[in-house]
């Protein structure tokens, strides 16, 4: 049985606005946030790695995202141009990472 798929923070924990981003094909949770003129978007794995799809991959990783939409009607991608920005297993160290951001 799956468990409850739980983000490991509280959006509280962040200085930025988080937007639900995801789509019915996901696998993990996304969100994108904005600083300034840049997107970013954040994913979010599950906690235990034998539920996520790729049990290598990080609890969190930031990526810098692009808006193909505009301000008013956001349509927010992962920008696969630029390298992952942070990755970690650490919810501590996505939350540092993303209040550096400012």
């Amino acid at each position: 049985m799956m468990s409850r798929f739980e983000l490991g923070f509280k959006s509280s924990d962040l200085p930025v606005t988080l937007k639900d981003c995801r789509y019915e094909n996901d696998t993990c949770a996304s969100f994108y946030f904005r600083v300034d003129d840049q997107y970013y978007q954040l994913w979010v794995e599950y906690k235990e790695k034998a539920q996520r799809e790729d049990p290598n991959s990080p609890r969190y990783t930031v990526c810098k995202a692009i808006n193909e939409g505009c301000d008013a009607s956001p349509e927010i991608y992962t920008d696969y141009e630029v390298d992952d920005l942070f990755q970690s297993e650490e919810t501590v160290s996505m939350v540092w990472f993303v209040s550096e951001i400012q």
